[in-house]
């Protein structure tokens, strides 16, 4: 089968670890490469360091988050991780931890105890660049995000009210045909759209549009903002 997603899992608690892999090794487009207990075990693995998805179990990050992310950053640039937690998780993330995180490939944190179709579409998202997180994450990370100034401030050009919607709905996670489907556009029209949108906050990732975006304002922090 074509566009196979190499998913490594990486998770301290052994039935989680290993519920993980029979879940989403039952999947026909997903192929787990190989399971670890730690970050560690993982990056010294060449053959884990090559799954495209890595599936982390926040708690497998231990005291140093902070450090450990950004050591995962600097071994692989281009590492797209899925984060599981609890919603205590996201109350103890700390500002400082934001840019580690968030200079990540992509990036996405939901609840281990949902729905096991949840992490299956989640592992998906995150393998094609797009941001995922949980609605009662993002309001608490968005808070933190919005004092986090570390970028470079540039002019940009002002968004259309198209714009903003379709930014919005990149901001809650949404592929270019989901939001497609939602405002009635064809995938070429929005695509055009996301494409104005980076060029006009000077990104080149769409894990960087949506960083931007929430730093800088540009969407809405409602509570119905991210699915």
């Amino acid at each position: 089968m074509d566009n196979i997603i190499r998913v490594c899992i990486v998770a301290g608690f052994e039935p989680l670890r290993l519920g993980l892999v029979k879940t989403l090794g039952g999947s026909p487009d997903i192929e787990i490469v190989g399971d670890t207990t730690s970050l560690g075990d993982m990056i010294a693995n060449a053959a884990l360091r090559d799954a495209d998805v890595f599936v982390v179990d926040v708690d497998a990050l231990g005291g140093a988050a902070q450090g450990t992310v950004a050591q995962l950053n600097e071994w692989l640039p281009a590492l797209k991780v899925l984060f599981l937690g609890n919603q205590e998780d996201a109350r103890v993330i700390s500002p400082d931890d934001l840019p580690g995180y968030m200079k990540l490939n992509t990036v996405g944190f939901i609840f281990r105890d949902g729905p096991t179709a949840r992490v299956i579409d989640a592992v998906r998202l995150v393998a094609q660049g797009t941001f995922v997180c949980e609605a009662d994450v993002i309001k608490r990370i968005l808070v933190r995000l919005m004092h986090w100034a570390s970028y470079t401030e540039t002019q940009t050009e002002t968004l259309t009210e198209r714009e903003i919607e379709v930014l919005t709905m990149i901001a809650q996670g949404a592929s270019n045909k989901e939001i497609a489907q939602e405002t009635f556009l064809s995938q070429g029209t929005v695509k055009a759209h996301v494409s104005h949108i980076m060029s006009k906050l000077r990104v080149e990732r769409r894990t960087d549009l949506v960083r931007v975006a929430l730093t800088k304002g540009l969407v809405p922090l409602n509570e119905e903002q991210v699915h």
